[in-house]
């Protein structure tokens, strides 16, 4: 791989065909300029400039390879000035999120609208959480960010901030042929349930539930919650879930929402990345943006 560096230089003194006055124009010293372009010449196995009367002429291949190294570091110095000064309303970049399903069900509809009104050019790419890999995605890039209740998962290279405090209730049909009033744990241990891959995150009721000395019966075992809304309505199956995920299903279809009849912690859900070099300015406003519409939620 060739240094960049190395390849500035090298269209530097095909432009000024002259040394000197490359020398001039990149701030370097001659013998600088002189050393790497020696080092590219190595690399290339090729002179790359001859001297002239008037300074110094581009050999063949330096006519081929200009063309494309100079389109090269057009492309390279505009990519580092948009992340520099990043705007949102003119920008295309894409985000790679990553998200639990809270995120899902909450978050994606209010994002997409904010996005569409003043972000139009923005492109969203969503990644299922898997506790066990997002720190090792963010560390590598292969998502900007992540929204999740990160409570069990111990990630010491990640910058993290909490969004807000959540519990879990439990949500049935509102039709359901035994439970109507107050859920009492006898009801709870003594009906089917849907239950989250812990995978994603939610561990915090099976080991309350482990705690007590009871266990519930899982019927239906889902990666995430937004697959839900269609089962919950034709069956009396119960679903324990975050509150916030709880009041969409509440609004969108015909459940109700009950207290659980044992107590447990709440979490945080909160928003985590990698501190890379690159598209500073955009991550600080993609995460400053998903912590606005979380508020509002």
């Amino acid at each position: 791989m060739i240094d960049l560096s190395l390849i500035k230089v090298f269209i530097i003194i095909y432009q000024t065909k002259n040394i000197s006055h490359a020398a001039e124009r990149l701030n370097l010293s001659q013998p600088s300029v002189t050393y790497n372009l020696n080092r590219l010449r190595k690399i290339l196995n090729d002179p790359l400039f001859e001297r002239d009367k008037f300074g110094v002429k581009p050999t063949k291949l330096a006519q081929d390879l200009y063309p494309d190294f100079y389109d090269a570091i057009v492309k390279i110095d505009l990519a580092i000035d948009a992340a520099k000064n990043f705007d949102p309303k003119t920008s295309n970049k894409t985000f790679r999120l990553g998200v639990s399903d809270l995120g899902e069900i909450c978050l994606l509809p209010s994002l997409m609208q904010y996005l569409i009104a003043y972000a139009p050019n923005i492109k969203l790419e969503i990644e299922e959480i898997q506790c066990d890999k997002v720190e090792e995605w963010l560390v590598e890039g292969f998502i900007d960010v992540a929204v999740f209740n990160s409570t069990y998962t111990i990630m010491p290279k990640i910058e993290s901030r909490n969004l807000f405090e959540e519990h879990y209730v439990c949500i049935a049909n509102k039709n359901h042929a035994r439970i109507q009033g107050d859920l009492t744990l006898a009801q709870y241990l003594g009906e089917k349930h849907i239950a989250i891959k812990s995978s994603t995150g939610h561990v915090e009721i099976d080991q309350k539930v482990k705690e007590l000395g009871y266990h519930r019966e899982v019927m239906l075992e889902v990666p995430h919650f937004s697959v839900l809304e269609n089962i919950v309505k034709n069956t009396d199956l119960l679903v324990t879930l975050p509150s916030r995920a709880a009041k969409v299903y509440q609004h969108n279809t015909d459940v109700n929402i009950f207290k659980l009849p044992f107590e447990v912690q709440p979490f945080h859900v909160s928003v985590n990345w990698y501190k890379h070099r690159d598209d500073v300015e955009a991550r600080k406003w993609f995460c400053r943006i998903l912590k606005n519409i979380f508020s509002t939620l």
